[in-house]
């Protein structure tokens, strides 16, 4: 008999192990950050975030599920629904390529306690910073059918708040933040990611092709770097193993630089994880001198991973060596834009995803930039009223530090955004 095939969508399930071969045939449109080998990772790295992942099955094995995660108690700054409501905490942590809001905000939330926010209740890949639906099938009713039982079931289970905090401008993410919406959620701007097209037949067409302004950015960044007296290597596979203590390590010091928090366990278990599931993992690495950094690790000064999926090569933790390169080496765009671009170029793909950070140094050579949104959702109904106008001006603060023209009139951003984790290095 024809007709359509049910779907079956379960809250609070398991994501089924994988290897990478099925990732990458099956997941085709999924960011690596959302597969199961990085979801599961996530699950280990995390054992204060209880997974909550909702699932949804049609037909013999098609399968598409929304990564969530359940926080008893405060965490870390990037993963609290209070943050994107204009809240700074008292220890000074700051997020992902933050903004500073008004003190107002900040002590007006700060006085309404974390038990009216937690367990709280994150959609999305908190390691990976994305909250998308990873799908080897898709309807129209797929997107909704998955919020409204991660909602259902967390409320039932007394979760005060989901915060769904990356939420790209792909298509059909339009029916995640629409959902969301429908649920009562407010929904505001959280900031751009950028990804290169690679149009050209070759990375030096892709240069000539680019304006004469934007061609000597190119080549200014690799003069920098060749005057800071540093070699870059590739190192790919298994060859990266040695390396994942240093990246962790590097990556910590970026962060740390630029007021964000990193973990180094959080680092070392994913990337181990990808690297044991057979991912298309390479590292970028900077040296000085002849070394070969896969036998002597310690002696990296900077380093960027890389990670291939199909067609697009993803772009993860950028690391420098503050004390030996100084805080403006030069190293920075040659590793973390150029490289990855001539890597690209000689394997053929299409896209290099850049993410966030640093925007507007990434527009000047090149890139396009793609939307992020946050939508957060409070169960209690005057909690909700209360927090749409904070969300609201979050997120106008934002569009203004990213030079965008607001949406509608907000209150005066009071600081300009801060170098954010992926600082121009």
């Amino acid at each position: 008999m024809g007709g359509t095939q049910r779907i079956a969508v379960q809250a609070e399930a398991a994501v089924q192990p994988r290897d990478w071969d099925w990732e990458t045939e099956e997941l085709t449109e999924a960011w690596p950050y959302l597969g199961p080998t990085w979801v599961g990772a996530t699950e280990k790295a995390m054992p204060e975030a209880r997974p909550w992942h909702t699932v949804a099955t049609r037909g013999r094995g098609e399968q598409a599920y929304l990564p969530g995660f359940v926080l008893e108690a405060p965490p870390a700054v990037d993963f609290d629904p209070r943050t994107y409501l204009g809240w700074q905490a008292p220890t000074g942590d700051e997020v992902c390529c933050g903004v500073q809001t008004c003190a107002d905000t900040v002590e007006r939330v700060q006085a309404w306690g974390p038990d009216r926010f937690f367990p709280a209740l994150l959609l999305g890949s908190p390691l990976g910073y994305r909250t998308e639906v990873a799908f080897t099938f898709w309807t129209p009713a797929l997107f909704p059918s998955l919020v409204e039982a991660a909602v259902h079931s967390a409320a039932a289970a007394g979760v005060r708040t989901l915060v769904a905090a990356w939420v790209p401008d792909r298509v059909g993410n339009q029916h995640l933040t629409g959902a969301l919406q429908a649920h009562g959620a407010a929904t505001t701007f959280w900031g751009l990611e950028d990804y290169l097209r690679l149009g050209a037949g070759s990375y030096t067409e892709h240069i000539a092709a680019l304006p004469a302004r934007k061609r000597r950015r190119v080549k200014e960044d690799l003069d920098r770097c060749s005057a800071a007296g540093v070699n870059l290597h590739r190192v790919v596979g298994a060859d990266v193993a040695p390396l994942v203590p240093r990246i962790a390590e590097l990556t910590c010091l970026n962060r740390q630089k630029n007021g964000a928090g990193e973990e180094a366990q959080h680092i070392t278990t994913v990337l181990s994880a990808l690297l044991d599931a057979g991912a298309d993992v390479r590292c970028h690495v900077a040296v000085r001198g002849g070394d070969d950094p896969a036998a002597a690790p310690d002696t990296a000064v900077a380093t960027l991973v890389t990670i291939r999926k199909g067609r697009r090569l993803f772009i993860k933790w950028a690391g420098f060596d503050y004390a030996a390169l100084g805080d403006r080496s030069g190293v920075y765009f040659a590793l973390t834009l150029d490289a990855p671009m001539r890597e690209a170029y000689a394997e053929g793909l299409r896209f290099v995803e850049y993410g966030a950070g640093a925007h507007q140094a990434k527009a000047l050579r090149g890139c396009q930039p793609r939307q992020i949104s946050t939508a957060v959702l409070a169960f209690d109904p005057g909690l909700q009223r209360d927090i749409a106008p904070l969300v609201a001006d979050f997120g106008e603060r934002r569009r203004a530090a990213f030079g965008l023209a607001p949406t509608r009139s907000a209150l005066p951003v009071l600081t300009g955004p801060s170098p954010g984790c992926c600082g121009d290095g």
